[in-house]
C-alpha cells in the first residue's frame, strides 16, 4: 500500500487568511484532507472552523493563501464551479427545503447533478438509493420542517452525497441526533471514506471525531495550533487546554 506521502490530497488548503473588520477570523490556516479519509476539523465555538468552511467552498473571499482541489488552485472559482469539481457541503445553520419532503430535497439534488453533468442516471431511484443509506427511507415523504432537527441534517447529508461529490464538508453533522442515530452516522462516515471519498468533518461530539477521523486539525482563534492522529490530538497539552480539557491518563492510553 502507498504511504500517504505518496497520495495526491483532494484538498489543500494553503495559508488561508480572512479578517472581518479589525478580526482575525482566520490566520494562515492550512489543512490536507486526502481521499479515503475522514479528516477532522475541531476547536472551541468562535474558532474559525465555520468560516473556514466558507472559505474553503468560495462563499469567503480569503485575504491571503490559496485553495486548491486536486492540486488545481480554485480560490477564484465561484461556489457552483468548485462543486461541480466534486465538493459538497452542508451547514451549521440546518438548510432544507423546509417544505419539500426529505425525498424532494434529496431528488432536487440529483436532477440538478444530472441537467449539468450529463450523468444518465434516473434521479428517484438516486434519491431512494440515498434516502435508504442515510436511514431516513421511513420518514421519506414527511416535510422536512415537521422532522426533528437531527433527522433534518440526515436530509441535508442525503442532500449532498445526491451530487456524487468526491469531497465531502460536514459542518456538525452529528448536532441533534441521538445515540444510535450517531453510531450510524460515524459508520457511513466510515463506508463513504473507505469508498475512496475525502470527508471535512467539523463536530463537537469528541467521541465521533476520535472514533472516525485519521486526521485531526485543531483550530484554536483562527489558528491551526495541532495536527494528528486522534491519540495525538487527545495527549497535546495545547490541545487540552484550549479544547479538550485535563484528560485522564486511561482516556488517551
Amino acid at each position: 500500500m502507498p504511504s500517504t506521502d505518496d497520495v495526491t490530497p483532494v484538498l489543500s488548503v494553503e495559508d488561508v487568511s480572512v479578517r472581518f473588520g479589525g478580526v482575525q477570523a482566520v490566520d494562515r490556516a492550512t489543512i490536507t484532507c486526502l481521499p479515503g479519509q475522514v479528516t477532522g476539523l475541531i476547536g472551541p465555538n468562535g474558532a474559525g472552523k465555520t468560516t473556514t468552511f466558507n472559505l474553503i467552498t468560495g462563499l469567503e473571499a480569503p485575504h491571503g493563501g490559496r485553495v486548491l482541489i486536486d492540486g488545481r488552485d480554485v480560490t477564484g472559482l465561484p461556489p457552483y464551479k468548485r462543486a461541480r469539481l466534486g465538493m459538497a457541503r452542508t451547514f451549521q445553520r440546518l438548510e432544507v427545503f423546509g417544505t419539500l419532503s426529505a425525498h424532494d430535497n434529496v431528488l432536487a439534488a440529483a436532477e440538478f447533478r444530472r441537467s449539468w453533468s450529463g450523468d444518465k442516471s434516473d434521479p428517484r431511484e438516486v434519491a431512494e438509493r440515498i434516502l435508504d443509506r442515510v436511514g431516513l427511507s421511513h420518514v421519506a415523504h414527511e416535510r422536512v420542517d415537521a422532522l426533528p432537527t437531527g433527522l433534518a441534517r440526515l436530509v441535508e447529508l442525503g442532500r449532498a452525497l445526491a451530487t456524487r461529490p468526491r469531497l465531502l464538508l460536514l459542518d456538525e453533522p452529528g448536532s441533534g441526533l441521538d445515540m444510535a442515530e450517531t453510531e450510524a452516522l460515524g459508520d457511513l462516515l466510515l463506508d463513504l471514506a473507505a469508498e475512496g471519498m475525502a470527508v471535512l468533518l467539523v463536530e463537537h461530539d469528541v467521541d465521533l471525531v476520535m472514533r472516525v477521523c485519521a486526521q485531526i486539525h485543531v483550530l484554536d482563534f483562527g489558528k491551526i495550533i495541532c495536527v494528528g492522529a486522534p491519540r495525538e490530538v487527545q495527549a497535546d497539552p495545547q490541545v487540552q487546554a484550549a479544547y479538550l480539557g485535563a484528560l485522564d491518563e486511561d482516556e488517551v492510553a
